[in-house]
């Protein structure tokens, strides 16, 4: 009878085991700021279950929650998720796999449910010479410098309006006399306007995203102000004294003057 019950009850243990679900998710160990980042996983958990993926930048005190997506196990039992990390600083990070309670016993030993991964910023190393508003006509113009690049060869990958994305373009980078950066120069003829996003890579792999905003010319208005016509200053015209009355006002001025010679006599 107590062979039984023994039985009964590793049975049940291992019941309990086997009802033990595994989640493990990957992520890539480095990143360039700017680059999609790629969370993928399998799992055991049924069909239907929920969870997030978290990403969190490491400092010192608490991490700080930056991005944060759902996850819904379907038939494949596998997933996949893009995180843009286009303006997260540089630095260390993690990708956690949070459930809304705590699956306890539920996720088995052999799970991996947090990876650290560090994102590199190099978009310090592309010099641009041109302005990033440009208009229909002139642009797509791609012009700087990469510093202590010297000659080698770089890829420019361009994605339009709406999506649409045009073919890589490879430029070679040139040097000038007694420097060392790369100058590279290439036009791409655009046809519509909006913003275009530009991404820079090298033998090193992507080095980061550039926007540029194309908009048709802006026309300089031709309308005329009108002239406004001052009336001119109308000029007093000069008192005139009527010939009688001057000549009896000489008359008193003279007889004035021969009254006082008469006294002084």
């Amino acid at each position: 009878m107590r062979s039984a019950v023994f039985f009964l009850l590793c049975l049940l243990f291992l019941v309990g085991s086997a009802q033990a679900y595994v989640l493990i998710i990957s992520a890539p160990a480095e990143i360039r700021a700017g680059a999609p980042l790629e969370i993928s996983g399998t799992t055991t958990f049924p069909v239907g279950t929920v969870f997030d993926l978290v990403i969190y930048r490491l400092q010192p005190t608490t991490p700080e929650e930056v991005a944060r997506k759902i996850i819904v196990v379907d038939e494949s039992k596998s997933f996949q998720e893009s995180f843009p990390t286009s303006g997260m600083l540089s630095g260390d990070y993690k990708v956690e796999a949070t459930f809304l309670t705590d699956p306890g016993s539920k996720l088995g030993s052999d799970s991996v449910t947090t990876k650290v991964f560090r994102i590199t910023d190099r978009s310090g190393e592309i010099v641009l010479t041109v302005p990033l508003d440009q208009v229909l006509g002139e642009a797509l113009r791609i012009e700087g410098y990469i510093p202590k690049a010297g000659v080698t060869t770089i890829t420019l990958k361009v994605s339009g309006p709406q999506g649409a994305v045009l073919p890589p373009q490879d430029v070679r980078t040139t040097t000038r006399t007694g420097k060392d950066e790369g100058y590279f120069s290439r036009t791409i003829p655009v046809a519509e306007r909006g913003n275009y996003y530009v991404d820079f890579y090298d033998i090193r792999g992507f080095m980061t995203t550039v926007k540029f905003m194309v908009d048709t010319p802006h026309e300089e208005s031709s309308i005329a102000s009108p002239v406004i016509t001052q009336p001119p200053e109308e000029t007093p015209l000069p008192t005139v004294v009527p010939a009688p009355l001057a000549g009896f006002c000489g008359a008193l001025i003279i007889a004035g003057m021969l009254a006082r010679r008469m006294q002084k006599k």
